[in-house]
């Protein structure tokens, strides 16, 4: 029978540190890694439309090629690193052959509104030897851990990525609230009315709706309806489930719902989305 271990230190934070706990629970520490890939020379680097439920970040160690958006040109070089939010709609131009680094990621926050539209980020010394670290590995080819070291070099620069990005601080959020936000994101499929939340959250429905509001910055319903949509859209480009599975595991009580609040978001039909998006996949 092993020794009961007395722990000598049980406070996770000191009064000299800075308490993360509430940044990783509200702001932007988590990301789902899709995929990391470069090449240093792609044919025809020419798309049109490019639009995805994933985030990507772009970097090109040589200059030549660029991306579009809303009639705006963006050079893509060694210079830069460019941040593309889920669901923003670019066009990519390859005139040259595209020497061109890429990840795809989900960026699992769970409050706050980022605008549709790249965003350009100068290329830091920090930057730059991640992203060389992360393509030195792709050149390097299978081997022992190869996967793994390229996820954790990629997971790196996502961070750093992110610091450089300085985005505003998240608004505080009651702890009740905070538990009500991680219940949507994991359980999009389950009970998540008004009165079912309110009961969680310890509070009437009127006076859940009105926090929710003051603090999220839309209604629970609202909320839970973008959040299923999203993860439905992640779902139908980056798995092979059908549709009934999607719906019926994302909250929508058939197909047919789900099919029309998708296509009132999306602007197509979920099928048309996953051709779309599986004709696209790897970019």
């Amino acid at each position: 029978m092993p020794a009961q271990r007395k722990y000598k230190y049980l406070n996770y934070t000191t009064p000299w540190g800075v308490s993360l706990s509430r940044v990783a629970r509200t702001g932007w520490s988590g990301f789902l890694l899709h995929e990391s890939g470069y090449q240093a020379a792609l044919d025809d680097w020419n798309h049109e439309g490019v639009d995805s439920p994933f985030w990507r970040l772009y970097h090109n160690p040589r200059p030549g090629c660029h991306i579009s958006f809303q009639g705006r040109d963006i050079p893509l070089g060694p210079e830069i690193f460019v941040l593309i939010p889920a669901n923003t709609v670019f066009n990519c131009h390859g005139p040259v052959k595209a020497c061109h680094f890429w990840l795809h990621f989900t960026a699992m926050r769970l409050v706050g509104d980022v605008e549709e539209s790249p965003v350009v980020l100068p290329a830091t010394p920090l930057l730059l030897s991640l992203a060389q670290a992360a393509i030195e590995a792709h050149e390097a080819g299978p081997g022992q851990g190869h996967d793994q070291r390229i996820h954790h070099l990629s997971m790196s620069l996502l961070h750093a990525v992110f610091a450089e990005w300085r985005l505003p601080d998240t608004p505080g959020i009651p702890e009740r609230l905070l538990e009500i936000l991680s219940i949507i994101q994991r359980a999009p499929h389950a009970d998540l009315s008004n009165a079912f939340l309110a009961e969680r959250a310890g509070m009437g429905i009127e006076r859940f709706i009105r926090s929710f509001r003051e603090h999220v910055g839309s209604t629970p319903a609202a909320y839970v309806l973008a959040t299923r949509l999203r993860l439905a859209g992640q779902a139908l480009a980056l798995t092979d489930r059908t549709i009934d599975q999607i719906a019926a595991e994302n909250g929508f009580p058939n197909r047919h719902y789900f099919t029309r609040m998708f296509a009132r978001q999306a602007g197509c039909g979920p099928a048309e989305y996953r051709t779309r998006q599986h004709r696209r996949r790897g970019l």
